[in-house]
């Protein structure tokens, strides 16, 4: 139970952000714009446009080879946001019993293709964007987000949320080994014991809190944060962002999986 809570879990990503790749160095807008850009079409493919998602998932696969970043971490943090989305897939298997095809003698309904179809685009929107936070720092991306002009309080929110991630974790984490060491033979933490360990926790948590923003107002900390100077676009972070928004359209726009049967098709 403590190894799940290991605050490094939480600093990974941000150790792969300090990288030196041909992707880390790239501008960080253009980085942010390509995300948006790649999940704005992922999400706009329709519900039963399964087989038309699999050109989207070059992305992801082409940026972890290009910025190292391990398959197997991203493949694990992106799942854990597929049972948020589940109980809508489960829906759809319910109420769409469509025969939409047969494989082989098992039939295909449409209820199963859209269910797959919101799985996989849980799984690369998430990893789209774990894979930003992996290939830019995380102090470059608020400062992008603040030059789009996103709202000041939305962005520190984010910041703080995210910088106090790993903080939190670490108090989930003694209180995790704590309650094992009370507890010897127990592999995880019993139900009646769950209400005074949350309790516990989000008292340490409002504390913890507390102790950081005096920190940071004893610090000069006035609710503003100070602009860097601007870093200027080169031609190569351009042709990035083309080739970025350029491959996330196209797929959009043409069916490249029907494509390319009906290619192969002529040619047999």
């Amino acid at each position: 139970m403590a190894r799940d809570l290991n605050p490094q879990a939480f600093t990974r990503l941000e150790e792969l952000a300090e990288n030196d790749t041909w992707l880390h160095r790239r501008h960080p807008a253009v980085k942010l714009l390509g995300t948006l850009a790649y999940l704005v079409c992922l999400v706009s493919f329709p519900r039963n446009a399964l087989g038309a998602l699999a050109p989207m998932v070059l992305y992801p696969v082409v940026l972890m080879a290009l910025g190292e970043v391990p398959g197997r971490l991203l493949l694990r943090r992106s799942a854990v946001a597929l049972p948020f989305c589940l109980f809508a897939g489960i829906g759809n298997l319910i109420f769409d019993r469509t025969v939409v095809c047969y494989l082989g003698t098992v039939p295909v309904t449409g209820g199963l293709v859209s269910c797959g179809s919101i799985l996989a685009k849980t799984l690369l929107s998430v990893g789209a964007v774990l894979l930003l936070v992996a290939l830019t720092p995380m102090g470059d991306l608020t400062e992008q987000l603040r030059r789009l002009h996103v709202p000041a309080v939305l962005v520190s929110l984010f910041e703080m949320t995210y910088r106090y991630a790993g903080t939190l974790a670490e108090e989930a984490g003694t209180m995790s080994t704590a309650y094992a060491l009370r507890a010897p033979g127990k592999r995880a933490l019993e139900l009646r014991h769950m209400g005074a360990f949350v309790g516990s926790l989000l008292l340490k948590s409002y504390d913890r809190a507390q102790r950081v923003q005096t920190a940071m107002e004893l610090r000069g900390w006035g609710g503003a944060w100070r602009q860097r100077e601007k870093r200027p676009l080169r031609v190569s972070d351009w042709a990035y962002l083309l080739l970025v928004t350029g491959s996330a359209i196209l797929p959009r726009l043409v069916d490249v999986p029907e494509l390319l049967g009906r290619w192969l098709l002529c040619w047999m």
